[in-house]
């Protein structure tokens, strides 16, 4: 993702789709000893402590922070994650929470409060039916879970404490409201109008510089998880090269990697995922995804996994027909000169904005100056529109002072760019860069750079489609095996597009296995269950809703694995809404999973990697 401006599945995967089949089933056991669930991962709990005591340490009051309500965002596709400076500090990913940590070493100090204090919403087992179950300060062993010594209710004892410390100490600590014309996020404004009711006394400080700080520099936990992220995201860009050609759409290759992501064990994007093909190479955070690939395009591939939280930033680009042309070879050399010429320079010390040799954004500018001509003769320095680069953590931009020298434990990006309007042309080449002790390592660099690395894995592909668009895979199956096998769910699969063309739940039940533990996930939601699929996608859904419909398929693979496949192809969706006779025409990638039961392939799951996109209605 651009610096600050200062203006698939494997056959490995394929094992695990194997055990799904085996888990279905257990789910509804495990539902009885449920626990609140945070994030998938997270460090141990004396990690988070140890933060709260260096924050203290440079305090001379209480630190008072907020999380998230969980109100933010009243969009249905809010998924609620935590605020980062009290994640930061807490490890704590739930809704409605409060933080008090008392400074160390003063006199005078109030009774009955704890040196920290975590405050949790009271035990709601209304709200948990809805949304699943949640921590409550008065949950058995709630103190080791959490790790603090003292755990209380928001509602009952936030405003309390704050009281009486009020009493003691002149002065607060929390995160003030940036100055800016709209007052920063509205959940800081919010804190900071709430604690001048309960402390009205008080005077508040910003504790916000210290906090990211402290996040600059990177535990060893928070390495680990960035390089899951990291690793994850250059998979995903892999996968997207060897799919890559003109005919695709620019969401269909970021379904693809978002795709990757989740199956590797990503719960997100760190940021809305960037692929802009021919001009839209050009627009920085472009995401409307709405464009299709032509033949001569290059394309912009900026696109990051989230791991436990921490999000990765990788950018690479490429050319849509897997062949530079002589002008994007240019200019993408230049860029990746001007990347090589940073990357040698990083080392403590040397930082982004500063004055003299120690700057990498002046490095890199001046090569980019110095190299190459626009179509009018001049020099390329003023395409380079952006900042070199930027931190990440917990978030893609990450916290802190951007022109502080580097330190070792820092995690950096290095993402020069060029982006020339009148040309369609823009290149970005962005890695995730560790600053060490003597220098710096390169966290991305299992993904090609090279020019010429990244049209021999085009070709490859290329080659391989070409001669037939096969990509049947297999594991202990023999060849004549795999070929049966292949065949039969090829047979299956026209069967599949035939019933969703006759909306004919008859010949559905040939294709689908007829248990409660199938899955059909599509635009409009999920559905699981055979019979609920019948009802809702071909009787309402087809049925209900058009008079014509032709579903065509294309560019079919299959993975098998013993008794477990997997199916991934393309698919053209043509239908006339049975309301009015208007056409609707849309496009699409889908995957299926199929299963072997006693000789006889089923498809058991059916999911949509990307919404259509219709040229007259949006959806179904």
């Amino acid at each position: 993702m651009s610096g600050r401006l200062w203006s698939v599945w494997s056959l490995g995967r394929l094992k695990a789709a194997k055990r799904l089949f085996l888990g279905l089933s257990c789910l509804a056991c495990l539902a009885t000893t449920a626990h609140a669930q945070e994030r998938r991962e997270r460090e141990p709990n004396s990690v988070y402590a140890e933060r709260r005591a260096r924050l203290a340490a440079q305090a001379d009051g209480p630190i008072v922070l907020w999380g998230f309500t969980g109100r933010e965002e009243g969009s249905q596709n809010y998924i609620f994650e935590q605020e980062e400076n009290f994640y930061y500090l807490t490890g704590h990913n739930e809704e409605g929470a409060g933080l008090i940590i008392l400074p160390p070493g003063q006199k005078n100090e109030v009774p009955r409060i704890a040196r920290e204090t975590l405050f949790l919403p009271a035990k709601n087992s209304q709200k948990e039916r809805w949304n699943g179950v949640r921590m409550s300060p008065t949950d058995p062993g709630i103190e080791a879970r959490t790790g603090f010594a003292a755990v209380k209710s928001f509602e009952s004892d936030f405003r309390i404490a704050i009281e009486n410390l009020a009493k003691t100490y002149p002065n607060f600590y929390t995160i003030l409201p940036y100055q800016k014309e709209l007052g920063g996020y509205p959940h800081e404004k919010s804190v900071v109008e709430w604690l001048g009711l309960a402390a009205p006394q008080a005077k508040l400080k910003d504790i916000r510089a210290q906090i990211g700080a402290l996040r600059q520099i990177k535990s060893p936990g928070e390495i680990a998880f960035l390089k899951e992220a990291i690793g994850l995201t250059l998979d995903s860009h892999l996968e997207a090269m060897k799919l890559m050609r003109p005919g695709l759409y620019e969401y269909q290759v970021a379904a693809k990697m978002v795709e990757v992501h989740a199956w590797g064990g990503s719960e997100a994007e760190g940021y809305a995922p960037i692929v802009g093909a021919g001009p839209n190479s050009t627009a920085l955070h472009y995401d409307k995804l709405s464009r299709k690939i032509e033949n001569g395009d290059i394309v912009v591939l900026d696109v990051g996994a989230q791991y436990a939280g921490y999000s990765a930033d990788i950018t690479r680009t490429i050319p849509a027909n897997g062949k530079f042309t002589p002008r994007q070879r240019e200019i993408y050399d230049i860029v990746l000169g001007a990347q090589n010429a940073a990357l040698a320079a990083l080392k403590p010390g040397m930082d982004f904005c500063g004055k003299g040799d120690k700057n990498v954004h002046k490095i890199a500018y001046n090569y980019i100056n110095s190299h190459g001509k626009d179509l009018q003769g001049k020099a390329l320095g003023q395409y380079f529109i952006h900042g070199l680069g930027h931190h990440i953590g917990l978030n893609v931009h990450d916290a802190g002072d951007h022109c502080v020298p580097f330190q070792p434990g820092m995690v950096i990006t290095i993402e020069p760019g060029i982006y020339i309007p009148e040309e369609n042309l823009g290149v970005r080449i962005e890695d995730d860069v560790l600053i060490t002790e003597t220098g710096a390592k390169l966290l991305s660099e299992r993904l090609p750079r090279n020019p010429d690395e990244i049209e021999k894995i085009m070709a490859e592909v290329a080659t391989a489609r070409t001669k037939g668009g096969k990509d049947e895979t297999h594991g202990d199956n023999s060849s004549e095996e795999t070929a049966a096998d292949s065949a039969a769910i090829r047979s299956l699969i026209d069967k599949y597009a035939k019933s969703i063309d006759a909306a004919d739940t008859t010949l559905a039940a040939d294709v689908w296995l007829d248990s409660p533990d199938v899955s059909f996930i599509h635009p409009l939601g999920h559905e699981h269950g055979f019979e609920q699929i019948k009802q809702n996608v071909y009787t309402r859904l087809m049925g209900d809703n058009f008079s014509e419909r032709k579903l065509s398929v294309h560019d079919v693979s299959i993975h098998i694995l013993g008794d477990a496949a997997q199916a991934e192809f393309y698919w053209d969706f043509a239908a006339k809404f049975r309301k009015d006779g208007s056409p609707l025409t849309t496009h699409g990638r889908e995957t299926q999973l199929y299963q072997k039961i006693r000789g006889r392939w089923r498809l058991v799951h059916v999911h949509y990697s990307g919404m259509p996109v219709t040229g007259e209605r949006q959806g179904f």
